[in-house]
């Protein structure tokens, strides 16, 4: 059946970030009356009527309810603010006669139109959940949709009474500007209060109606407190956030677009910004889209001790950031994805509130400055940007720094790097804190980094050197040495730091680091061969080898492993104190037969660490293999392990 569309219409949602002159004061709803009587005491009664349209051919019993509900809701909002109104229609109708009454609401100096779910989707799909149209003929019409599967709907009736606001203000003669920002000043408020926690009520920015069954139901009140002491604990619901959890609505609204910065109400980012005169951190909590390209950030700062904020203005598709003032910028914190980067940026692995991210970083290196740039490649956040300035003044030289660093944001919440890590061990960065406070040099500094890189607990991506390189090494890097060896710092962020080394050749690559065999540790290789599978096992025949075993080691696959043999049979005590990532470990007796299996045994990073197998007393080889090998060959009790090298 072909379904009728409702007609587009026109948003009267446009947010303006400055506060009207009504800011200024400390008006009350008796004020709002008073006001309202000296504007209209020679004018008529308002005409209105209430329309419930769904897709069904006819209207049910509980959708007659919703209707004497919004219709309720209609009315007790008008009274709330005293404005004289005559019911001129109550209606259910189906979609398919829709087009048939929608010709005569222009009879009505307001019409109200409450959709159901499904045909209330075609406003959601615009980005909304409530409209308050005018058109060119200057035709007004409220639209909502009742996408809350209760009869009583609460996200409904606020959303109602924000449209029903929006036309209060402009029916007693308020100008457009005002009518337009000042509500959506208190619902900023409101969202600010409730903090998503919609089950919180904010009585200062609430009234409440009592609908047909008696419940007290909270609306919005655009000046001052409402008089309700006892609102229900449910959720009062904006136009701007997503339904509860028993909506049928399940999608984000609006949804992110191609080629836009992808920032939905409720998203926020955090940032630790350090310059030579300024100390701050700043966040950006987006909140109500005014349409699918533009939304309202609210900016707060705290700027040597004290907070500040103001609500700004983001054009998604441009990525222009406009304050109250009028003057505009770029919004250099979030791009629009998918990104479109230059060839200088190169995709790396970097480390963000312990998830493993896919950045694409550049650097630009000379003798006066330099610039490191990274950006989460799925979202197009900002990372880090860290500036080194060299200035030379009549011979005095020093280095002006600045660093805008994200330390929080909720758009980051996996890891989706799957292809290497970092490994680097704990006592290099013990000398790192040594080297920061000047207990080691820098050459002896220098070459323990050449030591991870050589070693290959750490890769460095195919780096670009600079056109003039220094051996200098800038004063940031030793900070971050600082904060690294503290914890302050992640292995993969300060991986960014050796690169800024590598890069100015300070440190320099050998060709192993592009050798894709297993890691050179020096040990005896061999191969054993456990149930079906053939494995390289490297084997740790002395006991120096045997107390470091796979300490420090980068991760197996499933074609290898490491073999502990002993002279007899004995009690064989492991523990993954160091271990960088977790194992299967598996005990087995002089024949090779496996005695005990301890599955995915987890790295220890600090004392005290378990100790697996100090019961067994007749184990002579101990095998350890990448986690997951045990369940995915199938290895039991019953397996036998076969030595295919002597040992």
């Amino acid at each position: 059946m072909k379904k009728t569309v409702l007609p587009v219409v026109i948003s009267f949602l446009l947010i303006i970030s400055t506060i009207p002159s009504f800011a200024q004061t400390n008006s009350t709803v008796q004020d709002f009356k008073t006001l309202q009587q000296q504007r209209n005491q020679d004018s008529s009664n308002l005409s209105y009527a209430v329309f419930y349209i769904t897709e069904n051919d006819k209207c049910s019993d509980s959708e007659y309810k919703s209707l004497k509900f919004y219709q309720v809701v209609t009315d007790e909002y008008l009274s709330l603010y005293g404005i004289s109104h005559d019911l001129q229609g109550s209606l259910c109708i189906p979609l398919k006669n829709y087009q048939s009454y929608f010709s005569g609401l222009s009879t009505f100096t307001l019409p109200v139109v409450i959709s159901d779910n499904t045909v209330g989707q075609q406003l959601v799909q615009q980005g909304f959940y409530g409209m308050y149209k005018i058109t060119g003929t200057g035709m007004q019409a409220i639209y909502v949709c009742s996408c809350d599967t209760k009869i009583e709907s609460w996200a409904g009736a606020w959303i109602l009474s924000h449209e029903l606001s929006h036309f209060s203000l402009r029916y007693i003669g308020e100008p457009d500007t005002i009518a337009v920002s000042w509500v959506h000043y208190i619902q900023a408020l409101e969202n600010d209060c409730q903090r998503g926690n919609f089950a919180k009520v904010c009585p200062q920015y609430s009234a409440s109606v009592t609908s047909p069954s008696g419940n007290q139901i909270p609306v919005m009140v655009v000046y001052g407190q409402g008089p309700s002491t006892n609102l229900p604990q449910n959720a009062p619901q904006s136009e701007v956030v997503t339904l509860p959890e028993n909506s049928i609505v399940q999608t984000q609204n609006p949804a992110c677009q191609t080629n836009q910065i992808c920032a939905l109400p409720g998203d926020y980012l955090k940032y630790q910004i350090t310059t030579p005169d300024l100390n701050q951190t700043i966040r950006f909590d987006f909140e109500n889209p005014t349409d699918n390209k533009n939304i309202t950030i609210k900016t707060s700062a705290v700027q040597n001790g004290l907070p500040v904020s103001e609500y700004d203005t983001l054009d998604l598709s441009k990525a222009l950031f406009t304050r109250p003032s009028g003057n505009a910028s770029n919004f250099m914190y979030m791009l629009p994805t998918p990104l479109r980067l230059n060839s200088a940026y190169h995709q790396q692995a970097v480390q963000f509130n312990n998830y493993t991210r896919d950045v694409m970083s550049a650097q630009n290196n000379n003798q006066t400055n330099s610039i490191l740039v990274q950006i989460d490649k799925d979202t197009g956040i900002l990372i880090q940007l860290a500036i080194s300035h060299v200035v030379n003044v009549n011979g005095a030289v020093s280095v002006s720094q600045q660093s805008y660093k994200l330390i929080d944001t909720n758009k980051i919440a996996y890891s989706n790097y799957a292809t290497g890590q970092v490994f680097i061990p704990s006592w290099i960065k013990i000398d790192a804190k040594f080297w920061s406070d000047g207990s080691i040099t820098d050459a002896q500094f220098i070459q323990e980094m050449q030591y991870l890189i050589d070693n290959r607990m750490i890769t460095i991506p195919q780096t670009i050197h600079a056109d003039n390189p220094s051996s200098q090494i800038p004063s940031w890097i030793k900070d971050d040495a600082k904060y690294w060896s503290s914890g302050s710092v992640s292995d993969n962020e300060f991986a960014g730091a050796i690169q800024y080394l590598v890069s100015n050749d300070v440190i320099s690559i050998s060709s192993s680091q592009n050798d894709t065999s297993p890691n050179l540790t020096g040990l005896p290789k061999g191969q054993v061969k456990i149930g079906n599978v053939l494995l390289d096992v490297e084997i740790a025949d002395t006991l120096q080898r045997q107390n470091k075993g796979l300490q420090y080691h980068t991760p197996l696959s499933y074609s290898q492993g490491m073999l502990f043999p002993f002279a007899q049979p004995q009690v064989i005590s492991i523990w993954m104190k160091d271990m960088q990532f977790p194992i299967d470990i598996i005990w087995l007796d002089s024949s090779g037969n496996v005695l005990y299996i301890e599955k995915n045994a987890p790295p220890c990073i600090s004392d005290p660490c378990t100790i697996y197998g100090q019961s067994l007393m007749h184990a002579q080889y101990v095998l350890e293999v990448a986690s997951g090998f045990v369940d995915k060959f199938g290895i039991t009790q019953n397996s036998h392990m076969q030595l295919l090298t002597p040992v």
